[in-house]
C-alpha cells in the first residue's frame, strides 16, 4: 500500500550574531575541487527537465 506524505516540517537555527564567535570574517566557501562537478550537475538537471517536457 503506497504511503503519501502530506506535510514536511523543516526547522533551522540561525545565529543572530555570527561575528561574535571569533571566527574569520570571510564567509565559508565550498572546496575548489567541486567546481568541475557543478557544471556536470547543471547539465544533467537540464537534460532531465528537457526529457520531462518532451513527454
Amino acid at each position: 500500500m503506497p504511503v503519501q506524505i502530506n506535510e514536511v516540517i523543516v526547522r533551522a537555527v540561525v545565529n543572530p550574531a555570527p561575528g561574535s564567535t571569533g571566527t574569520a570574517s570571510q564567509p565559508e566557501c565550498p572546496p575548489a575541487g567541486n567546481s568541475g562537478s557543478d557544471a556536470d550537475l547543471q547539465e544533467r538537471i537540464l537534460e532531465i527537465i528537457k526529457e520531462k517536457t518532451e513527454r
